[in-house]
């Protein structure tokens, strides 16, 4: 056999080589993606069971409630949910007398801005009839100083007409 008789074979058993090589690729890639379909089944499972468990507990829970006779070890669990109930209720009556003493700040501030309110008009009324009553005063005292001018003023033009009639 000559060496291109050999080469020959050595390319035929490298491209068998390569040809199981791609279908142990092809399989094994077969294999991962039924893995994958199998593990979300059973995820899908496991979904289901923790919908049952839900509706065994509430059952269970239901029944506890009612007064009915339930398993000795579930009682236990019962009475930490009733007392996590009980919790609740006392948060939420601790939330009312929160908003209920907000409620009564905000009604004690609104009264005391609207007295504060009063107060300032009645500051703001009692200044602008102060302020009113000045202006009176001063505009008497200009108009009897204006007054005054003018008879001066009368009582010297009389002077210069009777200066000048003589």
């Amino acid at each position: 056999m000559g060496f291109f008789d050999q080469l020959g074979d050595v390319a035929k058993n490298l491209g068998a080589a390569a040809g199981d090589l791609a279908k142990q690729v092809s399989d094994k890639t077969n294999d991962a993606l039924e893995i994958s379909k199998l593990n979300s089944k059973i995820s899908a499972e496991r979904v289901e069971i923790e919908k049952e468990k839900k509706k065994i507990s509430e059952t269970l829970i239901e029944k506890f409630a009612k007064g009915e006779e339930v398993p000795e070890e579930i009682k236990g669990f019962c009475e930490a949910i009733k007392e996590h109930f009980l919790n609740i209720d006392k948060l939420n009556e601790e939330i009312e007398k929160v908003k209920n003493a907000v409620g009564k700040k905000a009604e004690e501030v609104k009264d005391a801005v609207a007295e504060k309110a009063e107060d300032v008009k009645d500051a703001v009324a009692e200044k602008a009839e102060e302020v009113k009553d000045q202006a009176v005063d001063t505009f008497n005292e200009a108009k009897e100083a204006v007054e005054d001018k003018v008879e001066d003023v009368k009582e010297d033009i009389k002077e210069g007409v009777d200066n000048i009639q003589n």
